[in-house]
């Protein structure tokens, strides 16, 4: 029995197949001239005018970015002085964020630490982590209900089926969590059926796209997150160039409080974000609504945290970004939180406008 998901993991772990790709990319970006970032301000009359703004998504249109799609329905884009908003789908053939924001393609993109860190460390990338919209670590381990694995103590001896995309992440999980290799048998894999049928004692998913959605599809199944077993990590992080950061730091701004407002409407109308996301935006890949309706709930429990309660959603405390550090040199990726991050652009958006967060 096999089943298969609209993977919002495919954002991250696709690229992080391809990261050898991404890093040439930007070894050929950063030796030519920077290029100006797509939607460059322009003077308007009584308000700001910022042309048409472009983003660059981590993959294909899906729930991911169901908030952009309520912002850009319900006018928040051009309310905070965009012409319009082109949101570039992302995808395995895709340009990266990293890619796109350097050559001028696009103002913002969503990316993932693990991305954007080799980014900057290796390549001399000049661009920092805004935002991020995960506060918590996505990846999960996947077990069948009738053999979980709540713990890190019950991995031992068990076989784990890891994607060639999700090694990175495994073997930082198991150095967090002093675990040797040996001391579990991990085993290519390939998709749930594996797990459904007995050829693997648990694998590495999303928890968007893993127990909770085998369970509604008849198979019971549990998960342990990463996050709660000393790996934690920000997700889908929005990026952008030091130059925008300090030349289009309005323009930055704007699209901040507009994607926020967006996330706050499609949380608290999923069933209408479902829709723009089936039916408008992601129609081409002919989603389920049920399924994504799924997804987007998921996405809820780590977007909404004690965290984002009291400083709002898209922040990054100091505790997360020292934490995602953390996790990136047990990647085996040497950075510093001033070299990856700049939280004073959403830090100042809260300020602005303490309304959003009512």
């Amino acid at each position: 029995m096999t089943f298969s998901f609209p993977s919002a993991a495919n954002a991250l772990t696709a690229k992080a197949a391809r990261l050898s790709v991404v890093v040439t990319a930007l070894a050929l970006l950063m030796s030519g001239c920077s290029a100006s970032p797509a939607g460059k301000e322009t003077s308007g009359s009584g308000s700001q005018k910022y042309g048409t703004l472009s983003v660059q998504l981590s993959w294909l249109k899906n729930a991911q970015f169901a908030g952009m799609y309520m912002a850009d329905t319900d006018g928040y884009y051009k309310n905070a002085g965009f012409d319009g908003v082109d949101l570039i789908s992302g995808g395995s053939s895709a340009t990266s964020a990293e890619a796109a924001v350097v050559s001028g393609k696009a103002l913002v993109g969503i990316s993932s630490p693990l991305i954007t860190a080799p980014a900057i460390t290796k390549e001399g990338a000049k661009i920092k982590t805004i935002a991020a919209l995960y506060q918590v670590n996505p990846f999960a381990i996947v077990s069948a209900a009738s053999k979980p694995i709540t713990s890190v103590k019950d991995l031992i001896g068990k076989k784990i089926g890891v994607s060639d995309s999700n090694t990175l992440v495994w073997n930082a999980f198991l150095k967090a969590n002093h675990i040797v290799s040996s001391a579990v048998h991990t085993v290519p894999f390939s998709d749930t059926s594996m797990l459904t049928t007995g050829q693997v004692d648990g694998y590495i998913g999303y928890t968007t796209t893993g127990a909770a959605a085998l369970k509604a599809s008849g198979f019971d199944a549990k998960e342990l997150m990463m996050a709660d077993a000393g790996l934690p990590l920000v997700g889908e992080t929005l990026i952008a160039t030091q130059d925008s950061i300090t030349n289009h730091r309005a323009e930055l701004k704007a699209f901040l409080k507009a994607t926020i407002k967006g996330w706050k409407a499609a949380l608290a109308d999923p069933s209408r974000a479902v829709d723009l996301t089936v039916n408008d935006y992601g129609k081409d890949q002919q989603y389920k609504a049920d399924q994504t309706l799924l997804t987007l709930n998921r996405e809820k429990a780590i977007i909404e945290t004690k965290q984002t309660a009291s400083n709002g959603i898209l922040t990054i405390s100091d505790s997360l970004q020292k934490g995602t550090v953390k996790t990136l040199a047990f990647a085996g990726i040497s950075t510093t939180t001033k070299a990856l991050f700049d939280t004073s652009l959403i830090n100042e958006v809260y300020a602005e406008n303490p309304d959003l967060l009512k």
